[in-house]
């Protein structure tokens, strides 16, 4: 529990982090075909709201531990570092015991944040890919 409020605490100002997805990455992950990491992002944005349902703080402690370890992978897929760690240590605080309903909220929350920081890099990536497109 403590490493969501460490987390919370600690968080810098976007201007202060790295980049929210890592494309060096996902370009390599996707082969350097951008109509594939377009597809790969759309996915990843589809996915957000099932996971964010997955994760409320009346789930099963044991299925949402498994649903941040499905979260987590995807945003290592794209390069998503800092949402996939947050997701990781959620993942390791449900599985050293069940949790509370309020850890869940503190978690979720966290989580939610950063995946909203995510989508909101997506939806950039993919309004300048349609821009390009458009010019192309």
């Amino acid at each position: 529990m403590m490493g969501a409020l460490n987390y919370m605490e600690d968080s810098h100002p976007l201007h202060e982090q790295g980049p929210i997805i890592d494309q060096a990455h996902l370009n390599r992950m996707t082969g350097g075909d951008s109509a594939l990491m377009i597809e790969v992002l759309g996915l990843f944005r589809e996915q957000g709201d099932i996971w964010m349902r997955l994760l409320e703080p009346t789930t099963d402690t044991l299925d949402w531990g498994n649903a941040a370890h499905t979260i987590k992978g995807s945003a290592r897929g794209i390069g998503a570092w800092t949402l996939g760690e947050v997701c990781g240590e959620a993942e390791e605080a449900a599985r050293e015991g069940e949790l509370t309903r309020d850890q869940k909220r503190v978690w979720h929350d966290a989580i939610s944040n950063e995946l909203d920081n995510v989508l909101g890099e997506i939806a950039g990536m993919e309004h300048k890919a349609m821009i390009a497109s458009l010019r192309g």
